[in-house]
C-alpha cells in the first residue's frame, strides 16, 4: 500500500513538473513574440524591463492617435 501511495505521489510530483515546464516554455514564446512587437524589445533581456517599454510605447501610440485625431478634425474643420 505505502508503495502504490509513494508511486502515485512521484506520478503527480512528474507531472506537475512537465507542467510547470510547459508552462515556462509557452512563457517564453509569448515574451520572444512581444520583443518583436515592440520596437527595440529583441534588446531587453529581462521580462520587467520588456514589460516597462511595452507601457511606454502603449503610451506613445495612444498619444500618436490623439495628435492624429485632433489633426484630422482641425483639417476637417478647415475644409468647411
Amino acid at each position: 500500500m505505502r508503495q502504490l501511495c509513494l508511486k502515485k505521489r512521484r506520478r503527480e510530483r512528474q507531472h506537475q513538473q512537465v507542467q510547470r515546464r510547459l508552462m515556462r516554455m509557452e512563457l517564453r514564446k509569448k515574451l520572444r513574440k512581444l520583443q518583436r512587437m515592440i520596437p527595440g524589445g529583441v534588446e531587453l533581456r529581462e521580462a520587467n524591463s520588456l514589460f516597462i517599454h511595452t507601457a511606454d510605447y502603449i503610451m506613445l501610440l495612444r498619444f500618436k492617435v490623439l495628435l492624429l485625431q485632433a489633426l484630422t478634425s482641425q483639417i476637417g474643420n478647415n475644409k468647411l
